[in-house]
């Protein structure tokens, strides 16, 4: 046979014949997915104000279908196909097919922004189809069949089922008497039941839009699931804090048996399932306890893929810190810890040799996931920090007086209230509306235990191990030194799981120390000591949440309490017709959204001066009933005057304190 060496026509015509090979297994699938973008975009034009998201998704479809027919015409940019091709295998481990995948996910999750829209109803039903199915394809683009396992052995299914022995008993502490524990359902928890609620009534259907106080709208749209299952009640709003505090458990157990093995697991799993702060919100309608269940997950899955070079641990931990940026404001902070810890791990030179390709793969499905949340920032700015600037030291004209008055400068008001925040680890009682504990973040047997923990980790400060409780400190320092009401826990969401963690080393550590010396008797009673140490300090933590912080029922503000006694009387009395409220500058009757959140059938009416009933109400023959606040005694004398005769009587709170009267005038 002729060589194709003796014939250069013939050696480039195979040569042109294997690059159209390469590339046309491609073209069918770029040609459908620059048509599918195309489409997409174009329709996004026309219905949807959000131009350029649908513009862009357009653009990615031309320029897909423009590169498909160049590739299958020119041998020379066929060349450089394969060559981006192979470029594209090397780095993200992508075949021509797989990138297609990656490309259609993208363009999606960038359309999924244009049918969203900004407000809270979304432009297009095809928002969160466009979404859901953004995010599946840029998942398949990276998957890969695991390879078959065997069954686990005897003594890890025991394990996992005692985890989740653990798990069941851990949402069981968290969701018994939720309704009543605390007693009190706060503004914030009514504002969180009222926008839920909105979903159910056709008033929003747009989860990747913004909701109440500027969070994303993700949060309440999951509340609205609840809400269809339990109704309008407050089991409904604090049930889903309860599932992911109790998540926690597994999650925390996750992360440290991949840093420390199994024993340092169960310590800070047993650890976190009684923790009196993290039990708190848990128990509450607030969206920062998933700031503490994201962070957890997405370190565990890191660590995993680190270590044991899973691609499917790094594909989690992209989906959780993509998810992690539709709850509190902390997460935003959650990108930023994870770059310092892999700076600081790849500086150690003794990570991974792939490191960086499955990083990117991580940030990717990250970015995809988020990335309705992030071009709604890009057009508005303003609303990333929306949330924090409202506690914020920063704010204009506020630092500056604020400082004067004490007698510092700005800068060192902000480095005061980082100490006053690092003085709330152990010394400090915590402060805020949300949760007055009475006590310090950590107290009893397991502060010196903690600063122990705190010790080792700046001895072995070099361990990435030890590094991350450390950068997550002062993370959380930094975050309360720019916050008003310091200490406050709701700014120590990201801590908390690591308070785990600092508990667990020394108790670890001791126990390998003993068994190292004295054999595995001593071992084996220092395991066994360890463990009875974390359920002391769990029974301590314990007895503070509920043998002395919900009896006190100091959660939430004066002005909730009476709203909260305000729906027990109104609801005892089944009154229909309006309630007449005098507040006073103090507060109005829907001041506080917890009342029109479990009464939405009964209306407000705000009394001023002089205390008179408009003439819309029959007065004669219908009863009326007024609530009268405690300082407005001179509204009380004369409404005894002009609607007698009645029945008055007074409200009080579980301690004596009185709320408020309630005066009934029967008519006629």
């Amino acid at each position: 046979m002729k060589s194709n060496l003796s014939d250069p026509g013939g050696f480039k015509r195979d040569t042109r014949r294997t690059l159209r090979g390469a590339v046309s297994s491609s073209f069918q699938a770029g040609i459908l997915t620059a048509l599918t973008l195309i489409m997409a975009g174009t329709y996004l034009l026309l219905v949807s104000p959000i131009r350029a998201p649908a513009a862009l998704v357009v653009l990615l479809g031309i320029l897909r279908l423009s590169w498909t027919l160049i590739l299958q015409r020119r041998p020379t940019a066929m060349r450089s196909g394969q060559h981006v091709m192979r470029r594209l295998k090397h780095g993200l481990h992508l075949d021509p097919c797989r990138s297609e995948l990656l490309l259609l996910g993208t363009g999606l999750t960038i359309a999924s922004r244009a049918a969203a829209g900004d407000g809270a109803r979304v432009e297009s039903i095809l928002a969160l189809p466009l979404w859901i199915g953004g995010i599946l394809f840029t998942l398949l683009a990276f998957h890969r069949p695991a390879d078959s396992r065997q069954h686990p052995p005897r003594a890890a299914r025991v394990e996992w089922l005692a985890l989740a022995v653990l798990t069941l008993a851990a949402f069981l502490l968290r969701a018994w008497k939720i309704e009543s524990m605390p007693y009190v359902l706060s503004g914030d928890e009514g504002s969180a039941g009222l926008t839920g609620m909105e979903f159910l009534h056709g008033l929003r259907n747009n989860p990747l839009g913004l909701g109440w106080f500027s969070f994303p709208a993700f949060y309440f749209w999951l509340l609205s699931g609840l809400q269809l299952l339990f109704g309008r009640t407050i089991v409904a709003i604090r049930m889903l804090s309860a599932l992911a505090g109790a998540l926690l458990v597994p999650a925390v157990f996750w992360l440290l048996k991949g840093f420390f093995g199994r024993r340092a697991g169960w310590l800070g799993a047993i650890w976190i399932s009684a923790f009196h702060a993290l039990v708190f919100f848990s128990r509450v309608a607030y969206n920062n306890i998933f700031d503490s269940l994201m962070y957890t997950l997405i370190l565990a899955a890191l660590w995993d893929g680190f270590q044991n070079g899973r691609r499917s641990s790094y594909l989690l931990a992209g989906v959780f810190l993509g998810f992690s940026q539709y709850f509190y404001t902390t997460s935003h902070a959650i990108p930023f810890l994870l770059a310092v810890w892999i700076l600081l791990i790849a500086i150690r030179r003794d990570h991974p040799v792939d490191l960086w390709q499955n990083l990117a793969m991580t940030a990717i499905v990250a970015v995809s996931i988020s990335m309705p949340l992030l071009l709604l920032y890009m057009a508005h700015p303003g609303e990333i920090f929306f949330t924090a600037s409202r506690v914020s030291m920063l704010l204009p004209g506020w630092i500056e007086p604020a400082a004067a008055a004490l007698g510092t400068t700005p800068l060192g008001l902000v480095l005061e209230q980082i100490w006053v925040t690092a003085l709330g680890l152990s010394a400090g009682e915590l402060q805020g509306v949300y949760y007055g504990s009475g006590v310090p973040l950590l107290f009893g047997l397991s502060v010196p235990i903690f600063y122990l923990g705190l010790f080792i980790c700046l001895w072995r400060i070099r361990d990435p191990r030890f590094n991350l409780p450390l950068l997550t400190l002062g993370a959380t320092l930094l975050i309360g030194g720019l916050s008003i009401q310091a200490p406050n826990a709701q700014r120590m969401m990201l801590l908390m799981p690591m308070t785990a963690l600092l508990i667990a080393i020394p108790l670890d550590r001791a126990a390998d120390w003993l068994g190292q010396r004295l054999g595995p008797v001593a071992h084996a009673a220092a395991t066994a000591a360890s463990l009875a140490l974390v359920c002391f300090m769990a029974f301590q933590n314990l007895s503070q949440l509920f043998g002395t912080y919900f009896p006190r029922e100091a959660y939430g503000s004066l002005n909730g309490e009476v709203a909260m006694r305000m729906v027990d009387v109104l609801g005892d009395t089944g009154f229909e017709q309006p309630v007449f409220f005098v507040g006073g500058d103090r507060m109005s009757f829907y001041s506080i959204p917890s009342l029109p959140y479990l009464l939405p059938d009964v209306a407000g009416v705000d009394l001023e001066y002089p205390y008179e009933v408009p003439e819309t109400v029959p007065q004669q023959d219908q009863p009326l009933l007024f609530i009268i606040l405690p300082e407005q005694s001179s509204a009380l004398e004369l409404i005894h005057e002009r609607y007698a005769p009645g029945k008055l009587s007074a409200s009080y709170n579980r301690r004596g304190q009185l709320l408020f009267y309630l005066y009934r005038y029967d008519g006629g």
